[in-house]
Order: C-alpha cells, then structure tokens, then sequence
C-alpha cells in the first residue's frame, strides 16, 4: 500500500499494516505533487488524487530495491 505522508496521521494505519505483515511505503506528498505535474494532472480531487497517486507507484515503485546483481 502507498500512502502520502500527512504529518504524523498516517503512523496509526501505517503501525497497523506492518503488524498485519502487509507491505506499506510512505512517500513524500511533495513527490507525488511533482510526478503530477510533470504527467499534466493539475486538478485536485480525491478520485484525481488516488489515479496520480496508482501511476506513482506503478511508474516510480518507491520501497522496491532497484539494484542490480
């Protein structure tokens, strides 16, 4: 699960998860700001928040170990 860091309010969700055993990764808001932008998204809305935030992860995978060999 991706989640955009919000100040500390993520933590409760973030400690649940983890017990869970379930893979989280929290990403600075700026990034995904960013990533927006550069792909044209300019509009804010939840449903707009949550396909920028999906592309993000798929095109960036924040938390995957990239090396190689």
């Amino acid at each position: 699960m991706l989640l955009e860091a919000t100040g500390g309010l993520e933590l409760p969700l973030v400690a649940v998860l983890a017990t869970a055993a379930l893979p989280v990764v929290v990403v600075n808001p700026r990034q995904v700001r960013d990533f927006a932008r550069a792909t044209g998204t300019l509009a804010k809305t939840d449903a707009l928040d949550a396909a920028v935030l999906a592309h993000f992860a798929e095109a960036v995978r924040p938390g995957t170990d990239r090396r190689l060999g």
